[in-house]
């Protein structure tokens, strides 16, 4: 889905229906798009394929046209999400959202280092910031900016409304840094990397260009990693699932960091691929890795200003 409009309709839609019309809604527009976007399916089936043969699975073709189909349709109910909750409330939280181990969150900020929370473009990754903000956490947000100026004030300004500090993505690093000064929270995505300059690493399995922003950052300041998603659940309640903080010890490296985030993201896609948003073949090394760009999400930005492209989406 491209331009201002569509996504303006789907905003509108998405706050005036109700929250089950709205999904209904989303659903059928998600079916639309996976039937017309030949190379989009053909690339999640792909993708999947990839993933379950990683994990000793043949998979059937029926089997990865019903996964290709309900990715498209999760992603479909992301978007209403998107436009629909504006602000989260602890009271929202609460009713919404079972929480794994808030205690890590508290545990890491302890350290007085800041914190890197890293997550991938899968469940509800901008919700999941928006839960972050709303249990009291000042989350600042590297984000990758949209070609057309109002499309980009929609989304900033629909995050912005959630708490969450937006960076954009090419902002100099120091203003990453700043943000762990400062003991706060900063959001990254470690799914995809924008440069194509970092080396490969095996994920799944297959040679694969994984961002080494978040280890870098580790690395240079000493902040702890936390990886954590925010996982749809069947009755569309959500679980956000927190992992041990990875913490820079004296004999730390960026490898090793990286490493541990890549073995997380790895466990946690492999339980429900069909929840990880990728559109073009991921493991293709003749073009830039591009995700899910509806809205855009937090994107990874390394030890280097980046002059990003843009995704597609379905």
């Amino acid at each position: 889905m491209t331009g201002y409009w569509p996504y303006r309709i789907a905003a509108f839609l998405s706050r005036a229906l109700p929250e089950r019309l709205a999904y209904w809604v989303g659903l059928r527009f998600s079916d639309l798009f996976y039937r017309r976007d030949q190379k989009g399916r053909a690339a999640v089936m792909g993708n999947i394929a990839t993933v379950l043969r990683a994990r000793g699975v043949q998979p059937a073709r029926d089997a990865l046209d019903g996964f290709a189909r309900k990715t498209f349709q999760y992603f479909g109910k992301y978007l209403v999400d998107f436009f629909r909750f504006s602000r989260l409330t602890q009271e929202d939280i609460e009713r919404r959202v079972s929480i794994e181990h808030r205690e890590r969150l508290d545990q890491s900020l302890a350290l007085g280092r800041g914190l890197i929370l890293v997550t991938a473009h899968f469940g509800n990754w901008e919700l999941g910031g928006a839960v972050i903000a709303g249990l009291g956490y000042p989350v600042n947000a590297v984000v990758l900016p949209q070609r057309l100026e109002k499309l980009n004030r929609l989304f900033q300004g629909q995050r912005e409304r959630r708490g969450l500090r937006v960076i954009p993505m090419g902002s100099s690093v120091f203003n990453l840094i700043r943000c762990l000064r400062r003991k706060e929270l900063l959001a990254l995505l470690a799914d995809r990397d924008f440069t194509g300059k970092s080396d490969p690493v095996e994920f799944f399995g297959k040679p694969a260009h994984m961002p080494v922003g978040p280890a870098w950052l580790s690395f240079k300041t000493g902040a702890p990693v936390l990886v954590g998603f925010l996982i749809r659940e069947v009755d569309d309640t959500f679980r956000l699932r927190l992992y041990p903080p990875i913490l820079p010890g004296p004999d730390a490296s960026i490898e090793g960091i990286r490493a541990r985030i890549n073995e997380i993201l790895e466990k946690e896609i492999a339980e429900r691929p069909y929840q990880w948003f990728m559109f073009d073949p991921f493991w293709d090394a003749q073009a830039p890795v591009q995700a899910a760009q509806a809205p855009a999400p937090f994107d990874e930005a390394g030890p280097v200003d980046y002059v990003a492209g843009q995704g597609k989406t379905p």
